[in-house]
């Protein structure tokens, strides 16, 4: 029996969605990472991959708040050994913020093993969170491991300052 107009239709869609290249991929977390921080966490000022700053694909700052910074590295693709996991979570705690983390796919392997994401000194940990890709819905967003405070250094802060004083947020929430 035949599709309709329709069927066909909504099968190219859904097959296009799941094609998707990677970095199509990459953009749809990020942009979802970014609106679980604004919605779920409460953090008023949200910057998609800003420029001017070490490598970071969302920066999040409440600075009508506690002033904290939270900086998220989105991984789409990533390796499912330990080994690779141990390095980008290497490359988070480098991050210039006081609350880091690392978004990977849901279906990555099991992040209860020791991935070393303390900071040496025991101040700072690194959030981990999950998301789930699916077909023309937005991804999902959960923490599954939740972030504790690093220390900034000065010259990390002034840097963030700069930012923030000369940049718009791409999404913010009214006080």
């Amino acid at each position: 029996m035949g599709k309709t107009a329709n069927e066909a239709v909504a099968t190219k869609v859904i097959s296009q969605t799941t094609d998707l290249s990677a970095r199509k991929r990459h953009g749809r977390a990020v942009n979802a990472v970014a609106d679980f921080l604004r919605s779920r966490l409460r953090v008023p000022n949200v910057y998609i991959d800003p420029t001017g700053l070490n490598r970071v694909d969302v920066l999040a700052a409440d600075a009508a708040g506690s002033g904290d910074i939270h900086a998220i590295e989105v991984k789409v693709l990533t390796p499912t050994g330990t080994m690779g996991m141990k390095l980008y979570i290497e490359m988070v705690k480098k991050l210039p913020a006081h609350y880091k983390y690392l978004a990977i796919p849901r279906n990555i392997t099991n992040i209860a093993v020791d991935l070393g994401l303390f900071s040496p000194d025991g101040i700072g940990r690194v959030g981990i969170l999950l998301f789930s890709e699916s077909d023309d819905h937005l991804p999902t967003v959960e923490l599954a491991i939740k972030p504790e405070r690093f220390r900034l250094e000065a010259s990390e802060l002034a840097q963030i300052e700069r930012f923030l004083s000369r940049a718009q947020p791409d999404m913010y929430v009214r006080l």
